[in-house]
């Protein structure tokens, strides 16, 4: 296993155009730092959709699974901030899932990512994504019943969180390249730019 630790919080969220500034400064200024400062935590980062840009990706690298169950994390979800509980209400359609990583080739964050959710006995074409342009590719298999306790956090998006079983997420150098691959290998994959990552040393 790579650097990049051994399980990934994912969340897929869409955000209407008129709130997507304030959701940036949001998780920019605030919230990668607070969330990456917590214990295991690793690395924050968020990407925006091409063909969907109300769509974005979160995706939270840490060293275990035990970060998305600890109490400096929980106290936090118990507890959040003034922006937090303004844009939480915003949240739509909203994917969230700690994840266990099954495989990876590479490390690090690319430019763009290419995601492809799926059912657990689904096969993912993780191998033929491992390729020259490729920085990183996971393979994520979701636990749907770690850092799922009931939280103010939760209460403010509303409506359930929705949960992945299964999930491909490859890092590439570039936007084309990221659609290339979805072209020859995940057509009913989505493709996402980067937009920010904070990791641990940066704090």
């Amino acid at each position: 296993m790579s650097a990049g630790g051994k399980a990934v919080l994912a969340i897929w969220v869409d955000i209407d155009p008129a709130d997507q500034a304030f959701f940036e400064h949001w998780h920019s200024r605030e919230h990668l730092g607070e969330r990456v400062s917590c214990p295991g935590w690793l690395r924050g980062s968020r990407f925006r959709g091409i063909a969907r840009p109300d769509r974005y990706l979160l995706f939270y690298d840490a060293e275990t699974q035990a970060a998305f169950e600890s109490e400096t994390y929980y106290a936090r979800l118990r507890a959040p901030s003034e922006m937090s509980r303004a844009i939480f209400p915003k949240f739509r359609d909203t994917s969230r899932t700690v994840c266990a990583v099954e495989q990876r080739w590479g490390e690090g964050i690319g430019a763009a990512a290419l995601t492809l959710r799926m059912k657990a006995n689904n096969v993912a074409p993780f191998d033929r994504l491992a390729s020259p342009e490729t920085a990183r590719v996971d393979l994520l298999s979701g636990r749907a019943k770690v850092g799922q306790a009931q939280t103010v956090e939760k209460d403010l998006r509303g409506t359930p969180d929705q949960q992945i079983e299964r999930a491909l997420v490859a890092f590439f150098w570039s936007v084309e390249a990221a659609q290339a691959a979805r072209e020859r290998h995940a057509p009913e994959g989505e493709v996402f730019a980067l937009r920010h990552t904070v990791s641990k040393g940066d704090l």
